[in-house]
């Protein structure tokens, strides 16, 4: 900004990045590690060239998870010791809610309120238990 004029400068254009600079927040991002909505916790390797890929998160210990990880060269891709953990929990909650639904209904007989319910149960335990694992876990800083 010029202090004599007091009108703003015209942004620079950066000789790596040329064109207009994306905004920082992740706007209608999953989080990498439990699909909540990110909450503006990012990451990316900063031994790769431009453009990177960022990683969004929705709290610290996503974050931390997903950088000690990263730090012991594992990739998120693939089923881990954290997602078949959550997954076993998830079971025994998807198994309270078959219980009140009826064991013996096949999945074509069920009623839409029916199976919304089942993916909702999934998805909202799946998503608590990645973070309370997360929570748990050490955070490396």
């Amino acid at each position: 900004m010029s202090h004599v004029a007091q009108v703003p400068s015209p942004p620079a254009e950066a000789a790596d990045r040329p064109g207009r600079d994306r905004l920082w927040h992740p706007r209608f991002q999953p989080c990498a590690v439990c699909l909540r909505p990110a909450q503006g916790f990012g990451f990316f390797n900063p031994n790769t060239p431009r453009p990177r890929e960022h990683r969004w998160f929705c709290s610290m210990p996503c974050q931390g998870l997903f950088a000690t990880r990263f730090k012991k060269g594992l990739s998120m891709i693939g089923m881990t010791e954290e997602e078949r953990l959550a997954i076993a929990l998830v079971m025994k909650r998807l198994g309270a809610t078959m219980d009140e639904i009826g064991w013996q209904k096949r999945l074509f007989d069920l009623s839409e309120t029916e199976v919304t319910a089942l993916i909702e149960e999934v998805l909202e335990s799946y998503g608590t238990e990645m973070s309370r694992i997360a929570k748990s876990q050490e955070v490396p800083f």
